[in-house]
């Protein structure tokens, strides 16, 4: 059974992604997503790591990518966004409808 993508990218940052992956930049081997300052009222995190024994590994659309499993649930269905023009990544949490 597959999993369902715990987060999604725009086409500009699943390509920031690939494209520093394929140059071999990309400087640990997961990106990792999650909270700081505790899931309420915290902020998202977004950066390079390493999978520590507390973590869920994810590949979402050929990125690695880890997430704390106490984090989880609090990150699902997020979306990482680029815009070169406001120099680089938010995370953005749509509302469900």
């Amino acid at each position: 059974m597959a999993r369902e993508n715990p987060i999604y990218f725009t086409e500009e940052a699943k390509e920031y992604f690939l494209n520093l992956l394929s140059s071999n930049s990309f400087p640990e081997p997961f990106l990792r997503i999650g909270m700081n300052g505790g899931t309420c009222g915290g902020s998202f995190v977004l950066g390079f790591d390493t999978k520590t024994d507390f973590d869920d590994e994810f590949e979402v659309e050929g990125i690695p990518l880890v997430i704390d499993k106490r984090q989880l649930l609090f990150v699902m269905g997020t979306e990482v966004v680029f815009e070169a023009r406001a120099n680089g990544f938010y995370l953005h949490k749509p509302s469900k409808s």
